[in-house]
């Protein structure tokens, strides 16, 4: 089994739009109907993103695949924005964390590593956060796999779900 993590290409979209979608079918939102992955929207992020990756100023991005022997079976996308959208200091959080079921165990975090590595680099980040909820209901796994890296909880994640009229 070949195993590696590194920068997306565009050649990659397919597969991550593939692996978003697929995380959609075992997300809690995939029963509800006016739910579904934006395919034209997901494109645009990520063009824009792989343009912007690597940079360490406000709205710079970093974005890396998990690959399995060939398969796309993970992706991270971090950004750069300020700290609570008013401060001068800039905060980097992920846009999006998943794998696949059959991604490979240390892929996940290597995934995390990488996005917290390009942060501490940036002279200007103050924070790094990263969110885990129960939209695919792994956030314990998650917050261990955090933890693991050096974060700690910060606060809770409420929602209110908003029938259709």
């Amino acid at each position: 089994m070949i195993v590696a993590v590194r920068d997306v290409r565009f050649a990659d979209i397919p597969a991550i739009v593939a692996l978003l979608q697929d995380g959609h079918r075992r997300s809690i939102y995939a029963l509800d109907p006016r739910v579904a992955v934006d395919v034209r929207e997901v494109k645009r992020l990520l063009v824009q993103a792989i343009q912007r990756h690597g940079h360490t100023t406000g709205g710079g991005c970093w974005i890396q695949v998990a690959e399995t022997d060939g398969r796309v079976t993970g992706v991270i996308l971090g950004t750069l924005v300020r700290l609570y959208a008013i401060f001068t200091p800039l905060m980097a959080t992920d846009v999006f964390w998943l794998a696949s079921e059959d991604v490979h165990p240390a892929d996940p975090m290597k995934l995390m590593a990488g996005m917290i590595k390009w942060a501490k680099a940036s002279p200007d980040v103050a924070e790094i956060r990263c969110a885990t909820t129960g939209a695919i209901a792994s956030e314990k796994k998650t917050g261990v796999l955090l933890e693991r890296l050096g974060m700690e909880p910060f606060g809770e994640v409420w929602k209110m779900k908003v029938e259709a009229q």
